[in-house]
């Protein structure tokens, strides 16, 4: 009797130890936690390969604050998410860059350089934050250093990615998330479109042209399309005014260069510069010149500084004899100053640059498609080579359980 248990107890050893083998033969997937502040600076140092222009944010609904709280190994629950988007949903790997947790810590998550799995058919630009916790109405609240974890981190993705976009999922999807219970104004120290005028141009050529084609495909102008593109874009960068937003202006001003207002199309002035009546306002002898006067002016309203290049804008002095130089920082501060009464002049500018910046590039959409053939052929490696681990230590295994059976057999006898 106490031969044959002994046995018996072997026997369910060895197979109890197959079945461990066998469930828990999956390598744990790693993730780290960063203070807010040490997060951010990893970040400023990194290589990032793609353009982020959006912040989204989610809520995790589950895993819950309190599911978080309770787990005595807090990576696990990271851990969670990640074996059910790969696993469940057979994504590539967790869908967010970024895991926001009860305590404060930002998880990493998905690489930066790769589009997050975020929001159906706006993934392209953007950068994916998740919160963990349900902050639907009636359910758990989005509070203390949580809080102000989330409000740090879109802060300084705002100043690194030089963005004021924040999306919320429910914005594009039936959801609710990132949770009913949540407002905009939460995370935001400032209203949005605060986009200043002065700095670098964030829209790229090909976007600005092919946004100008794509609404008005004959503009009534002295020059081809991307002449007048390059000549915003240059000017700018000499005076440090946004080009992109001047253009932008010129757009919203001209009626994407229709015109059919006061200005003429051969006065070469796509910024109204003194109009008074049809016909009657600033022209200049080339697209080149009306593009840098409009730059100029423009300067006038964002800066103290006098334009770099000689002024070629009528209306400088102008801005100077009313006290208007260096008043507008930002692009909505030209409410009621450029345009009278300029009830949400601003907005129409920042609308038509949101839908610029919002389009596709070539090289964007090549690079995407490179980028995830890369990683579709460095995964099937990965798991070619895992394959063959396996098979291996299967072979051991199955060895090792015929050496155990034969042993077995033999005591038995």
């Amino acid at each position: 009797m106490d031969e044959l248990e002994e046995k018996d107890i072997k026997t369910i050893s060895f197979f109890h130890f197959l079945h461990i083998y066998l469930a828990g033969g999956e390598k744990m997937r790693r993730f780290h936690s960063y203070t807010v502040e040490s997060y951010l600076q990893y970040l400023k140092k990194l290589n990032i390969t793609r353009r982020i222009t959006e912040i989204h944010l989610h809520h995790t609904w589950k895993p819950t604050k309190r599911t978080y709280i309770l787990a005595s190994d807090k990576e696990k629950v990271i851990y969670g998410m990640w074996r059910y988007h790969t696993k469940t949903l057979k994504w590539r790997d967790i869908g967010q860059h970024v895991t926001v947790s009860p305590d404060g810590l930002i998880w990493d998550g998905r690489d930066i350089n790769i589009i997050p799995a975020s929001i159906l058919g706006h993934n392209n630009y953007a950068f994916a934050i998740e919160m963990i916790g349900n902050f639907d109405k009636g359910e758990e609240k989005l509070e203390g250093i949580q809080l102000c974890a989330v409000k740090k981190l879109i802060e300084g993705l705002f100043e690194i990615f030089h963005t004021d976009q924040l999306i919320f999922h429910r914005e594009y999807s039936h959801k609710t998330c990132p949770g009913s219970s949540l407002t905009k104004d939460i995370f935001i120290k400032k209203p949005q479109n605060k986009v200043k005028i002065l700095g670098e141009a964030i829209a790229t050529k090909e976007q600005m042209k092919k946004y100008m084609l794509l609404i008005n495909p004959l503009p009534n102008i002295q020059c081809t399309p991307d002449q007048i593109v390059t000549y915003y874009l240059n000017e700018g960068a000499i005076e440090g005014v946004r080009g992109d937003v001047a253009f932008a202006q010129a757009l919203l001003e001209t009626g994407f260069f229709r015109f059919g207002g006061i200005v003429l199309p051969n006065q070469n002035n796509y910024a109204g510069l003194g109009a008074i009546k049809k016909g009657m306002a600033a022209s200049f002898p080339s697209p080149r010149i009306g593009v840098k006067a409009h730059i100029q002016h423009l300067k006038g309203y964002a800066s103290k500084e006098p334009p770099i290049r000689p002024i070629v804008d009528p209306r400088y002095t102008v801005l100077e004899d009313i006290g208007l130089i260096g008043s507008c920082i930002y692009v909505t501060d030209l409410n009621g100053k450029w345009a009278i009464p300029g009830n949400g002049y601003g907005e129409k500018i920042l609308k038509i640059l949101k839908k610029i910046i919002s389009l596709p590039t070539q090289e964007d959409s090549a690079d995407i498609w490179n980028k995830a053939i890369l990683e579709e052929n460095k995964k099937l490696k990965e798991e070619n080579n895992k394959l063959k681990d396996k098979i291996k230590q299967y072979e051991v295994l199955l060895n090792t359980l015929i050496k155990e059976i034969e042993n077995f057999l033999k005591t038995d006898v």
